[in-house]
């Protein structure tokens, strides 16, 4: 495996042409917005694109960049020079010049690229893998990044994280190469169920009752999704059962790291049938995979949050006064800042966003219903940013959402969701 991907870094090439772009907005939560035109005006941030105007509130926005290119690197010599070394087998010099770039812009996203091949031509995992992580500090979304930070884990014999890292890159941007990568990373098909709905496979030893058992209830909850979503994802859910990992009965379980790539990995060791509290979890996991197969990965944590807590059977008010409370004291999270995976708030915080993306997705059924919810997973489906979704699914902005939301919960209201 290792000399594989040693071969397809060598000859690997990166550098795709970008747009350039009038405008590009950097938010505090690290997302980047490509406008045609942006200008500040009092408190706000208002950009034009595609011939609609959208607002987001000033403090938000990290800084505004006008007339740059929003991929960074492309244009340096050294960059150039080094991807020509790597492409001639030379990954020593080739690391040489990179660390150069790197040290003029440390936010080279091409050069951070070009260091990870480097690193893993070299047969140095760790520094390929913390290279990579580096660049995913500077955008979660970035395929690339993730494809290299799977190929550094196959490297330190963690075939696991690999799995998770591609299907992540995938789910970002589609790629036959990463495709085949993670075929020969992911554990072994043990059996699938019926009409290839889900695939199952086992982690450890097989429990064929507690298979079946997962399966069918999966199956009932995959009907119901299809029917509320209108929609179906077109391949397969990957189901692994962990059997010789203990099941964690807690209402937020390690497996809810906030980022999911669209398959259930769940542990069952210990039980011999399914609890009510596994039923929960199988239901909320797979809530997930519709969401990440509808976006096709493109959906703000929150929602995909709020929307898995609530097909989980939780009550879209269950929270609302716990962020009543955070709302009176001054500690709500804007929704905008909760856009990222949650493994990246500070520890006291997880809680809290985990409870607003409960509560904010009940305020999207008590306006809109169920439907406002098929809407905007449609919007973001179609590839807009969740910024310009809301108002196109919604007819509300994030501003204007974050404001009604927060209305609602200072004046107490309890009016139930509609469905």
């Amino acid at each position: 495996m290792r000399a594989r991907l040693r071969a397809a870094v060598a000859t690997a090439a990166l550098g795709a042409a970008v747009s350039a772009r009038a405008d590009t907005i950097t938010l505090t939560n690290g997302r980047v917005i490509e406008a045609d035109r942006a200008w500040y005006e009092g408190t706000q941030l208002r950009y034009e694109k595609n011939g609609g105007v959208y607002g987001l509130p000033r403090s938000l926005v990290k800084h505004l960049d006008q007339g740059r290119q929003p991929e960074t690197g492309q244009g340096d010599p050294d960059v150039a020079r080094a991807r020509a070394r790597l492409a001639a087998g030379d990954p020593v010099q080739a690391t040489r010049l990179l660390r150069a770039a790197i040290a003029r812009d440390p936010q080279s996203t091409a050069a951070l690229h070009l260091l990870t091949e480097a690193y893993l031509a070299l047969g140095d995992a760790r520094a390929a893998r913390e290279t990579a992580e580096r660049a995913l500090r500077l955008d979660m979304r970035d395929a690339r990044a993730r494809e290299l930070l799977g190929d550094a884990l196959v490297g330190l014999g963690d075939r696991e994280g690999a799995e998770q890292e591609y299907r992540r890159s995938l789910l970002v941007r589609p790629d036959s190469a990463v495709e085949r990568k993670l075929q020969e990373v992911a554990p072994a098909p043990s059996t699938a169920a019926p009409g290839a709905t889900f695939t199952l496979r086992y982690d450890g030893g097989v429990n064929q009752p507690m298979g079946n058992a997962v399966v069918e209830a999966l199956t009932a909850a995959h009907a119901e999704y299809t029917r509320r979503f209108g929609f179906r994802p077109d391949q397969p859910v990957s189901v692994i059962l962990e059997t010789e990992s203990a099941f964690q009965d807690e209402r937020v379980p390690d497996w809810a790291a906030g980022v999911n790539d669209g398959g259930i990995r769940v542990a069952v060791r210990g039980l011999d049938k399914p609890t009510p509290r596994l039923l929960a979890v199988l239901r909320h996991e797979l809530a997930h995979s519709f969401v990440a197969a509808r976006t096709r990965g493109n959906c703000p944590t929150w929602l995909h949050e709020g929307i898995a807590q609530w097909l989980e059977g939780g009550d879209p008010g269950r929270d609302d006064d716990v962020v009543a409370t955070a709302l009176k004291e001054g500690r709500v999270l804007p929704l905008l800042t909760l856009e990222a995976p949650f493994q990246t708030l500070p520890p006291t915080d997880v809680t809290l966003a985990y409870a607003e993306s409960l509560s904010a997705v009940g305020h999207i059924l008590r306006k809109r219903g169920e439907a406002g919810v098929v809407r905007l997973l449609s919007a973001l489906g179609d590839g807009f940013p969740s910024e310009e979704a809301l108002p196109v699914a919604l007819a509300l902005s994030y501003p204007e959402f974050q404001k009604s939301w927060e209305e609602q919960l200072s004046g107490g209201g309890n009016a139930r969701p509609r469905q």
